[in-house]
């Protein structure tokens, strides 16, 4: 299977890299520059730097177009100190421009999609007596990610 990762340079992007081309899989990837210090990519991982936010629809497209499987390892967290409101500058970097790649994943065919979000989202489900949903605007934006990814579900 062809897998298109956004996000290949990073802590899970270059792992999810690494097992899937280990299992026979082609990758290729885009990621902003340069590669982490001590960071060693697999050799087979087709990459290119360039910023997710900054390329257009037809640039996905290619990208896109025949691959099978689509990974999301890009986004911000919570440790990157963002501007007010929030919640909205969470969504710029992690809802809104998965919401378009998935459009333009289901328009190419692509058929399986891994988002890698973030741990807390589990927490938030787990110990819902903490509401973390409601008290912190990047769990939610988490969760709101998972929920807009889910709606491209097929049935």
């Amino acid at each position: 299977m062809k897998v298109f990762i956004v996000g290949g340079t990073g802590l899970l992007g270059s792992e999810a890299a690494r097992l899937l081309i280990q299992k026979g899989h082609q990758v290729s990837s885009i990621a902003l520059p340069p590669i982490p210090a001590g960071e060693t990519l697999h050799k087979e991982m087709e990459l290119k730097f360039a910023n997710y936010m900054e390329l257009d629809d037809l640039s996905i497209r290619n990208l896109m177009t025949g691959c099978e499987g689509f990974i999301f390892a890009a986004g911000v967290d919570e440790r990157i100190e963002g501007t007010k409101p929030i919640y909205e500058f969470y969504a710029k970097y992690n809802i809104f421009p998965l919401e378009r790649m998935l459009k333009i994943a289901k328009e190419v065919g692509i058929k399986h999609v891994v988002i890698l979000g973030s741990y807390f989202s589990y927490f938030a489900r787990e110990w819902t007596e903490l509401n973390l949903y409601e008290h912190h605007p990047y769990i939610r934006s988490r969760i709101d990610q998972a929920t807009m990814a889910l709606s491209y579900v097929s049935s």
